[in-house]
């Protein structure tokens, strides 16, 4: 570069994090002196005989905006709104990258929030390169919250951010880097992967630049094809099945929402239609409206009185449609869902809102609907994520990040490791040590949340998640490591949760704990023993858990009742016992049959989810899964 460059992340609206030295690096002509001023500091460097400048200016406390100032003698770059104060990397899969737009309905007042230029985020776009990291992003910008802006904020990232900016008084900055579906090796560079052979070799193969491309032309050839073909076999459409005078009455009728597996259509691939009719009172009819139908799998199209009013192409995102006004009328209106199963797993996601509303009333959706099967396929060809596979997003997204000063990382996944979780608890670690070394931060501070409640795809085909969230538990033994709890946050029927609020607030304290002196609490109840205290033929064994963390400790109902059913005992076989459970001076008391000299471990919340009443502390922080062994 023969041009005065900085790059993207040293741009307007930055900030830059407090009490740590300053970097400004960047490209200009070879040889060129380049000075760097900020407020009352200056520093001059050298650009090297590729172009490449580092200056380092001292470390400065919170404050702003300054203006920094990058020039070389004949040309000045200005940016423009520069804070100092505490940034993070929030980075991971699909729970971190999940925008505020996508849980805007759970959380309304954040459309008209007040503009707050101490809360930032710098967002970077999906990017990958196999063949080694790069020196700068090819993407991202800054933004402050602002009503133009909140919808695109990460929402973990944002909640996080607001509650450590509530505790600490200072301007907060998050990186946004992530990606749905990724894989842990996704966000790890080579020399961290060393000794996984199968992973580098997988990295490998996709830094030929031709396989690569093939492969990407196959996802789109055959994924159109199959769809192409489907739609040319669709009687529904040849025929119009939309249409509100359609009589739907020889078709058959189903219960919706509903599980295809257990019905005539379970394993069905191919596409299905349901059609509705209903009434609608006077306060909607012919009003705009919105139509709530959950989330189904895989792909959909909505008509309202024969009229299309959305679609969405996979199974994940929440079916939120807008009805038009004038569209519909107080009698005999219909609603038509044509939907495509890809690998045979179809459903409208029990559990969740079927409904058509306004601000003065509502109708519910669910109940009796008819349906009809208009062709049926072979399962659609398996898609190559390209942007999953190794060091692909650690390059491209992560590595020209390590020269730019953070107080922590942010880490929010798992639910693409759980099917293969005898290595995560390794990855974990040649992460954060990878991380910390790339940072030249022995003591950068590390805080994931954990898996949160998930049944409905995972506990049919023996997932485990209930394992790897143990797993995920086990990394708290670095002091500078934290982790959420977050099994009262899920949704058993969806892996995309909208109650970030409070996972976001609870990285907030741990992060605090760490890093900033936090005096409150900031973690749930942990167990710190088990031990026999009482064992007879007559009462049974009596065993106590000791647990830290545990002022105020009580069992509360979450939705599924007021009794502890999620403690279990484990014999020296392996053999599992539900036992009865009671809160006692903080403390936890169970009772079993089992006799103390069989008994092993004891479990509590190694399910999908939970069954009963959860345990929460004082500050109303829960107490997650854990394995104990027990003392006799």
């Amino acid at each position: 570069m023969e041009k005065l460059t900085l790059p993207k992340i040293i741009s307007d609206g930055m900030v830059l994090q407090r009490r740590k030295r300053i970097h400004i690096w960047g490209w200009d002509e070879p040889g060129r002196e380049v000075e760097v001023r900020l407020d009352n500091l200056a520093s001059k460097g050298i650009a090297d005989d590729k172009g490449r400048f580092d200056i380092f200016l001292s470390a400065k406390e919170s404050g702003g905006p300054f203006e920094l100032t990058v020039s070389d003698g004949s040309e000045e770059v200005v940016v423009k709104d520069v804070m100092i104060g505490l940034v993070w990397l929030c980075t991971g899969q699909s729970n971190v990258e999940l925008p505020i737009a996508r849980v805007k309905d759970r959380y309304p007042a954040l459309a008209q929030i007040e503009e707050n230029p101490g809360i930032r985020t710098f967002k970077i776009i999906e990017d990958t390169d196999f063949h080694g990291p790069l020196e700068e992003l090819r993407s991202g910008t800054w933004s402050h919250v602002s009503t133009e802006t909140i919808m695109n904020f990460s929402a973990t990232g944002y909640f996080f951010a607001a509650y450590l900016q509530k505790i600490t008084g200072q301007t907060v900055g998050f990186i946004n880097a992530s990606l749905g579906g990724s894989r842990i090796s996704s966000w790890m560079s080579k020399e961290m992967l060393t000794g996984y052979d199968e992973l580098l070799a997988e990295a490998k193969k996709y830094a030929d630049d031709d396989f690569r491309q093939s492969q990407a032309d196959k996802n789109v050839v055959n994924g159109s094809l199959w769809r192409e073909k489907l739609d040319k076999q669709d009687r529904g459409l040849s025929e119009k099945w939309m249409k509100p005078e359609l009589d739907e009455r020889s078709w058959k009728e189903m219960d919706i929402p509903v599980m295809f597996t257990d019905t005539e259509l379970s394993g069905m691939c191919g596409s299905v239609w349901f059609r509705k009719s209903f009434d609608l009172p006077g306060e909607l009819a012919g009003k705009s409206a919105r139509l709530f139908l959950g989330t189904m799998v895989d792909r959909d199209q909505v008509f309202v009185n024969g009229v299309q009013v959305g679609g969405i192409e996979y199974q994940y995102p929440p079916r939120k449609y807008d009805i038009p006004k004038g569209l519909t009328k107080e009698k005999d209106n219909s609603i038509v869902i044509r939907l495509c199963v890809e690998y045979g797993l179809g459903r409208i996601t029990p559990g969740k809102e079927y409904k058509i509303f306004n601000d003065e009333a509502q109708v519910d959706l669910s109940g009796k609907w008819y349906y009809k099967v208009a062709a049926r396929c072979s399962e659609i060809p398996p898609t190559d994520f390209i942007n999953w596979h190794p060091t692909g997003l650690y390059n491209a997204m992560t590595a020209p990040l390590h020269n730019y000063p953070i107080d922590g990382i942010i880490w929010y996944q798992g639910e693409s490791n759980t099917h293969e979780p005898w290595d995560y608890e390794d990855l974990s670690r040649r992460m954060i040590k990878g991380y910390r070394k790339m940072w030249g931060e022995e003591n950068l501070p590390y805080i994931l949340a954990q898996l949160p409640n998930f049944v409905i795809d995972v506990e049919p085909v023996n997932d485990p998640w209930p394992t790897f969230r143990l797993t995920q538990s086990r990394l708290l033994d670095d002091p500078l490591v934290g982790m959420t709890v977050n099994m009262d946050l899920g949704e058993d029927n969806d892996l995309h949760p909208t109650g970030k609020r409070r996972v976001g607030k609870r990285l907030a304290f741990w992060a605090a704990h760490i890093k900033y002196g936090y005096s409150g609490e900031y973690t749930g109840p942990a167990p710190s023993s088990a031990k026999v205290v009482t064992s007879s033929r007559l009462k049974g064994t009596v065993i106590e858990i000791s647990l830290s963390h545990a002022d105020g400790l009580i069992a509360r109902d979450i939705g599924k009742g007021s009794e502890i059913k999620d403690f279990e005992v484990v014999d020296d076989k392996g053999a599992i016992q539900k036992v009865d459970a009671e809160i006692a001076d903080n403390k936890i008391r169970l009772k079993t049959g089992m006799k103390a000299d069989k008994i092993s471990k004891v479990r509590y919340l190694v399910k999908y989810t939970y069954s009963g009443a959860m345990l929460y502390n004082s500050a109303n922080l829960p107490m997650g899964p854990f394995e104990i062994s027990v003392e006799k």
